[in-house]
């Protein structure tokens, strides 16, 4: 049966519906006000937010290595030889780093299990990045293998690095310094069979207060870890 409506105001419903009009426009303009307090309130946010770092620290690699020195030969033969670089391709993935580590934050420890960060000053890239970078430069500054790649580059891989970072930090509770600690796996591409696997750790006295000597020291230990692990990946590609 259809529904019968009376005149308009007969039963109250005009009123009603003007009573309903007239709240909704009274909560839309208090809406709107919320809206302009919350807009303002974002914009005094922004207007507080965190700075930008005061600066951004990266590493260093091991440094090209030094030309081989002249080789007499025997009659016949060329009066100097070059140390030849081996036939190897050699792959360095990212490397594998917990959620603390993996981050462009530089780390510090105040006391065991307990990580904190620097403020305002970060990597120029993220952790494992950055790692990765100075380890591929430090393989090709060797000068003993043929190429050195990260993924991506097509090149025609017959052996990758892969590397875990267990400890890149500062340690403010055992005498200010800096320590890395490096998991390191050589595995033949051609067949995926680890060739070698061994830890390098390292550590080297901060010689000072502050970021800079925190990244000082760190950078020191990875250049002790380097200086071992280079010529040991060498030795097995």
């Amino acid at each position: 049966m259809a529904r019968r409506h009376g005149p308009a105001g007969s039963n109250g419903n005009r009123g009603d519906s003007m009573g309903q009009g007239s709240f909704s426009a009274a909560g839309f303009a208090r809406s709107g006000r919320t809206v302009a307090v919350l807009l303002a309130a974002a914009g005094a946010l922004g207007a507080c937010a965190v700075p930008p770092p005061r600066a951004l620290f990266d590493l260093q690699s091991l440094p090209v290595a030094a030309a081989p020195a002249p080789v007499a030969t025997a009659p016949g033969t060329p009066a100097v030889r070059r140390a030849a670089a081996s036939p190897v391709q050699v792959l360095v993935p990212e490397p594998r780093a917990l959620a603390a580590l993996n981050t462009d934050s530089i780390a510090a420890k105040s006391a065991p299990g307990e990580i904190s960060y620097f403020p305002r000053v970060l990597w120029a890239d993220q952790l494992p990045k950055v790692v990765q970078a100075r380890i591929v430069d430090s393989l090709e500054n060797s000068g003993r293998i043929h190429a050195v790649g990260v993924p991506g580059q097509g090149l025609a891989i017959t052996d990758q690095v892969l590397v875990d970072i267990r400890a890149f930090q500062f340690e403010a509770y055992r005498g200010r310094r800096g320590v890395v600690e490096l998991a390191v796996q050589v595995m033949d591409d051609r067949n995926g069979r680890v060739v070698g696997a061994r830890v390098f750790r390292a550590v080297a006295p901060a010689k000072g207060e502050g970021p800079s000597a925190a990244v000082a020291a760190m950078d020191a230990a990875l250049q002790q870890v380097l200086q071992e692990m280079v010529p040991w990946i060498g030795s097995l590609v």
